[in-house]
């Protein structure tokens, strides 16, 4: 429960972080097709200039845990640019 606990923290760290400029370095979002797909893109995009929004086909919310091939292939191929 203490990530819970932190919430409040976690969003004036945010604020403060936003307010120093958004990330420049390169940041890989994966967003499963039947979760939140494209979207999980956009919400980086708010925090950093350079995203790689891709969808992985056929994963819910747990991309990970659900097509970790796929995953790992992903972030080989974003790893390697």
């Amino acid at each position: 429960m203490n990530m819970y606990r932190q919430l409040r923290e976690d969003v004036q760290q945010n604020k403060k972080f936003l307010a120093e400029g958004k990330l420049k370095m390169p940041v890989l979002a994966i967003g499963g097709q039947a979760s939140f797909g494209g979207k999980i893109a956009d919400q980086w995009r708010e925090y950093a200039v350079n995203v790689d929004g891709r969808v992985l086909k056929g994963s819910g919310h747990w991309v990970t845990e659900e097509k970790p091939q796929e995953v790992t292939a992903m972030l080989q191929s974003f790893l390697q640019k």
